[in-house]
């Protein structure tokens, strides 16, 4: 009997042997791989982690210098456009007023694309249009965002280094998130048994026990639905990556990671993406109470949003500063003035703004080659174009607005450059605020009688003693061209007037007067000058190029005429200034190309028809809107109005206005009464 009970013990032991080693064996089986496996994908997603930045693209920077010609208008816009607040007496960053005609703007500071600007006190006055007494030889105001390229996931995103974080804003963000942070190996056990407790005895989940670490362990891997494997998965994991990273390396890829709120599509993550986003600061210009609004959005980005819920997330800030009160990591003055504030927000609304999407089209279309698709959507460059907001904004509403007016399904497009340098200041494809055509760009359609003016600077150049004075023939032309078919083009008034001067054929955009000239220089030969002026035609034999049966796109358009508007060398338009990466090095730029050399005294005769065409010709309504100013305009139509076409500029801005049918069906439009009133209305608000 004592045998068998000695029997069963020792199968007993040995049971629970074979079960411990088991146990054990499987453990090991099992734990080390896993412990391998986390070790790698914590190298990989932290250790060398790159983070996947997108691409912001800026407009022109503002800027500031002695005797420089102001709009106030603009400024103004600018500055609303930009964030900043307008106050009797300005203190703070990204603070401004205004009195009778003096400015004081507390700018934010940027890194420029030549060199970084620090915050200053700008100081000046507007006299006559001008600024005067600007208390620094040179400054400028930060550039607006105007786009993003973003990757697949849509994530904003731009890291900083903690030391460009408020050091309230690290202490705080423990205050709130993980007390024993500094103290806990990635997991805080005591802090998983306060929260049971107090859970327990609320009968709701009033604490959680998650710290830093595991919290950046979350978001950094996107877990999915909850389970005790993936708590234990988080656990180990932070208790690993406390072991590869220091505490100040995890704050400061927790203050980079965590999502903050949504702008549209655009979820916005990392606290300088917050900060730009919420108060268009960077966040070492944030107030105390600014910083606990977003640290109070941590727990809860929708729930929290100060957007669409106010009181909510004013009591959530309050709640916060109580608590830094508490911990010490603010001052009693400090926490009793930051809970008397209200939240005031200046929403940066360029994170979702989709009203520079042409402009973003135009970028695409002229970057470098060299710079891959990758590097554009992950490697957070910054492209630096010549775009004006003010400009822009009253193109938009121009279009917009006015459109409709000439008549029933009509589109148009328009570009808009500094006439001098050529830098393109505007760019709209559609009537559409967010029009999903950009005809600016690709649109190509005949250009009428824009191509006049053209003819008769061949004629000033290839005939021999021509003048504009000279009487040239106004008179029916039939020509039978290639196909067998004849070719007799009609003046606009269906008059011919014979002998008349070849400057008042272009005021008055004879047809038939323009033609007998162009057969005069003769087609090939004003081909090859058309092409050695910028304007690529194939090989024609039909004299119908002469009045303009050639289709360009009205940024094409805009760089023949850049020709007349400048005065200084002759280039084509430019839009991207520079291009820098993440370690401020320039990487790219647009090439501006200089365009062959045409005669000066030539030009600046067809500069002087122009004008007059404003004056006494198809555009003297100009004339009559604004008096005899120094504008230079030209009216263009095709056939059956099917384009209406207008090019206006001065000393500052050129403007091409294009207006039709998609369908290329017939409109009753001509230059002056479509496309011209649009200008028109655009100069107007300029004015």
């Amino acid at each position: 009997m004592t045998k068998k009970i000695n029997n069963r013990k020792k199968s007993g032991f040995g049971l629970l042997r074979f079960l411990f080693w088991f146990g054990f064996g499987f453990s090991i089986g099992l734990g080390v791989p896993w412990y391998f496996y986390l070790q790698s994908l914590i190298n990989s997603t932290f250790v060398q982690y790159s983070w996947n930045i997108p691409t912001s693209i800026y407009a022109r920077e503002f800027e500031f210098y002695e005797g420089k010609k102001i709009n106030v208008k603009e400024l103004d816009f600018e500055l609303e456009v930009l964030g900043y607040l307008k106050r009797d007496k300005p203190q703070f960053i990204g603070e401004y007023s205004v009195q009778s005609n003096s400015y004081e703007i507390h700018s934010k500071g940027f890194y420029y694309f030549d060199q970084p600007e620090s915050p200053r006190v700008i100081k000046f006055e507007v006299v006559n249009h001008k600024i005067q007494n600007l208390n620094h030889q040179f400054s400028r105001l930060e550039p607006l965002v105007i786009g993003q390229f973003y990757n697949a996931d849509f994530k904003n995103r731009e890291p900083i280094l903690i030391e460009h974080i408020p050091n309230t804003m690290v202490m705080g963000l423990q205050a709130i998130e993980d007390r024993s942070f500094n103290q806990h190996i990635g997991v805080d056990f005591l802090g998983i048994l306060r929260a049971i407790v107090k859970n327990l005895f609320a009968g709701k989940v009033v604490q959680g026990g998650s710290t830093i670490t595991q919290q950046l362990i979350k978001s950094r891997w996107n877990y999915g639905k909850k389970s005790w494997f993936r708590k234990a998965n988080e656990a180990f994991s932070s208790i690993l990556l406390e072991r590869k990273l220091s505490k100040g390396e995890i704050l400061e890829n927790y203050f980079n990671e965590i999502y903050w709120g949504q702008a549209g599509k655009v979820s916005i993550h990392g606290v300088l993406q917050a900060s730009q986003y919420y108060f268009s600061k960077k966040p070492k210009q944030l107030n105390i109470a600014e910083q606990a609004l977003l640290i109070g959005l941590v727990k809860g980005p929708s729930w929290y949003n100060p957007i669409n819920n106010y009181d909510r997330a004013l009591k959530r800030r309050n709640t916060v500063l109580s608590s830094w009160y508490e911990t010490g990591v603010i001052s009693q003055t400090q926490w009793q003035h930051a809970k008397q504030s209200r939240i005031e927000l200046r929403i940066n609304n360029s994170f979702k703004n989709q009203k520079y999407r042409d402009a973003i089209d135009l970028v695409e279309n002229q970057i470098d080659r060299h710079i891959s698709d990758k590097e554009l959507r992950q490697k957070g460059l910054k492209i630096f174009t010549t775009l004006n907001p003010f400009i822009h904004e009253q193109l938009v509403n121009t279009l917009r607005w006015h459109t409709n007016s000439l008549g029933g399904n009509l589109q148009s497009a328009s570009v808009i450059a500094n006439s001098q340098n050529g830098e393109i200041l505007a760019i709209k494809g559609s009537k559409e605020i967010f029009g999903d055509y950009n005809r600016a760009l690709l649109s190509k359609r005949q250009i009428g009688s824009l191509i006049k003016p053209f003819v008769y600077l061949a004629a000033l150049e290839k005939l021999k003693g021509f003048e504009l004075s000279d009487k040239i023939n106004d008179k029916p032309v039939s020509l039978k061209t290639q196909s067998g078919e004849i070719w007799n083009p009609k003046n606009w008034d269906h008059k011919s007037l014979g002998k008349i001067k070849a400057l008042d054929a272009l005021v008055f955009s004879r047809n038939q007067a323009t033609v007998n000239l162009g057969l005069k220089i003769g087609l090939n030969q004003f081909i090859r000058f058309l092409n050695r002026i910028g304007l690529n035609i194939n090989h024609s034999n039909h004299p119908s190029i002469f009045l303009g049966a050639t289709e360009l796109t009205p940024l094409e358009v805009l760089n023949l005429y850049l020709l007349f508007s400048s005065n200084t060398e002759q280039k084509n338009t430019i839009f991207i200034k520079s291009i820098i990466d993440l370690k401020n090095t320039k990487i790219g730029a647009q090439k501006q190309s200089a365009k062959q050399n045409v005669d000066r005294q030539s030009l600046l005769e067809i500069r002087e028809a122009l004008h007059e065409v404003t004056t006494r010709g198809t555009a003297s309504k100009v004339s009559k809107e604004f008096g005899f100013t120094e504008v230079y305009g030209k009216t263009g139509t095709t056939n059956d109005g099917r384009n209406s076409w207008y090019v206006g500029f001065d000393e500052d801005y050129l403007a091409i206005f294009w207006v039709g049918k998609d369908d290329n069906s017939p409109t009753t439009l001509s230059g002056a009464s479509g496309a011209m009133k649009l200008w028109l209305n655009w100069y107007q608000k300029l004015r």
